[in-house]
């Protein structure tokens, strides 16, 4: 281990680390030529603009000699970038930078650390692979930060330079197949009266508070959320879709993927209930009333909630491919999309009880 100790940038590290970044692009003209004009020559980004996003900005060395950016995406912590000075390459500053890192992210509660980079480079891919990343399969969902990420790389025309690659290092163990599997033949959940366990409010994207008392309005959904501020790529112009204000996902899953307590609001479903959600239980608009004959009143949509890139990157693709499969889709353990049709007020410990839409009338053929 080198004596280069890793702590969090100080503001006059932050001045330096643009400098530490340009230094290294001698290394990528030796193997790619001359990279004048090229996106990769461009000035590296001020200290200061890292500093003031999401995330954090590690440093090594005093001077500082190497420093690693982690930005905190809507669903994972991602290395956005990993600079040491050439001449101090090879002491062993990046993997104490990475390793810093990861440890700092983890303790912030994410579940997984990602980054992208170039898969052939020997001080890219290879050197991540070596330090606990895998690469993550083409085919594999993304979240829109992470389609951001690769657009702005394509604008850029990285790619022409070699392949390049999204990489996932997970910080916590995620739950298994077997696990998974293990766990659905047992469940066991009311079916027309359950219990409400958790409210949490997404007042942006990718911050969470959880509620003790929250506010259902048939607007609004639930008071404070960002749900009327998402864009919605079925709607037109975008505009978020009134039946699916609301996200409802089973607390029991939740809490058997999250591990801990402190993780289970990154599941993003804003209502958390001990209920069964089926769709042979509740068919599409079955009422959930909350709270008592004078509390709110949500019905179930008949819009889809499934497993995506953002589910990955929080409990696994074991997880997503569970929820999203024959065992899971049935029963509705991602979740289900509903809205509000009766304002009021909701705690953890109410009662949800069902109320089912009636049977269609049967058809007399022939009569």
């Amino acid at each position: 281990m080198t004596d280069h100790a890793v702590r969090p940038a100080r503001a006059r590290d932050l001045s330096d680390l643009a400098a530490i970044e340009d230094s290294g692009l001698p290394m990528f003209e030796a193997v790619l030529g001359d990279l004048t004009g090229d996106a990769l020559a461009s000035p590296a980004v001020d200290g200061r603009e890292r500093a003031a996003e999401p995330g954090f900005v590690l440093v090594a060395g005093d001077p500082a000699v190497g420093f690693a950016h982690v930005r905190f995406l809507d669903a994972h912590a991602h290395l956005d970038q990993l600079s040491v000075r050439p001449e101090h390459m090879r002491q062993g500053i990046g993997t104490a930078l990475v390793e810093a890192a990861a440890e700092r992210a983890a303790l912030k509660g994410h579940g997984s650390l990602t980054l992208t980079t170039y898969a052939d480079l020997p001080w890219n891919a290879p050197f991540y692979a070596r330090n606990g990343f895998v690469e993550v399969a083409a085919d594999e969902p993304r979240t829109a930060s992470q389609l951001a990420i690769s657009a702005t790389e394509e604008e850029l025309g990285l790619e022409k330079h070699g392949r390049r690659i999204w990489m996932r290092r997970v910080l916590r163990a995620h739950r298994t197949a077997a696990e998974l599997d293990a766990w659905v033949a047992t469940l066991d959940s009311p079916r027309d009266v359950g219990t409400l366990r958790a409210v949490v409010r997404r007042p942006v994207p990718g911050q969470r508070e959880v509620l003790e008392v929250g506010h259902l309005d048939v607007t609004a959904g639930l008071v404070g959320d960002s749900w009327s501020t998402r864009a919605t790529r079925h709607m037109p112009e975008g505009r978020p879709d009134p039946d699916m204000q609301l996200n409802v996902m089973h607390h029991g899953l939740v809490q058997f993927l999250a591990q801990d307590p402190e993780r289970e609001q990154l599941a993003g479903d804003q209502l958390h209930v001990d209920l069964d959600l089926s769709h042979a239980n509740l068919p599409a608009w079955s009422e959930l009333h909350i709270g008592g004959p004078d509390g709110a009143v949500i019905v179930v949509t008949e819009v889809p909630h499934n497993g995506c890139g953002k589910f990955i990157a929080r409990f696994g693709k074991d997880a997503m491919t569970f929820v999203n499969g024959p065992e899971g889709k049935p029963r509705r353990l991602r979740g289900l999309c509903a809205k509000v049709v009766r304002p009021g007020t909701v705690r953890p410990g109410d009662e949800v009880v069902v109320v089912r839409p009636p049977a269609p009338a049967a058809s007399h053929v022939g009569e």
